[in-house]
């Protein structure tokens, strides 16, 4: 009687041990899954705000176009203007993150001067890429600068 009174014992602590181990499983696995959307959401908010700089920069330089504030001058008129990869571009920055709007003749060519005084009859599509993070997302407009 003695001796299955110890084989007993040593069930409860097998059986003790595999529930504990069933629990820490799901534990482990309810974290993952925790850490994997929390790391999805950052990403999302990123994009969003990229998103939102992007169209907050076209329509910024939209406002400055059609105010014809800036009739017969430089491209650098209507703001800090660099040029980057061949393409002049207007940039600036909102709430903790950049926009660059770039210009783009008939034709998809870009155009590549901040100096030029044509840019108006030039421009038929601006391009705005926002970015926030590591973030970047684009917002193409076509205008029509008169």
């Amino acid at each position: 009687m003695l001796q299955q009174i110890s084989k007993q014992k040593g069930s409860v602590l097998v059986f003790s041990l595999i529930v504990l181990s069933f629990l820490l499983i799901a534990s482990l696995s309810i974290a993952t899954v925790t850490v994997s959307e929390t790391k999805s959401s950052v990403t999302l908010e990123r994009s969003t705000v990229a998103f939102q700089i992007a169209d907050s920069g076209a329509e910024i330089l939209l406002e400055k176009i059609y105010s014809n504030t800036c009739n017969g001058q430089r491209l650098d008129c209507l703001g800090t203007c660099a040029v980057r990869n061949n393409k002049a571009g207007i940039e600036g920055t909102i709430n903790n993150g950049t926009y660059r709007v770039e210009f783009f003749q008939i034709g998809g060519t870009p155009l590549n001067s901040c100096s030029t005084t044509t840019w108006r009859v030039d421009t038929e599509s601006i391009q705005s890429e926002g970015v926030y993070g590591n973030t970047t997302r684009a917002v193409k407009v076509d205008v029509n600068p008169f």
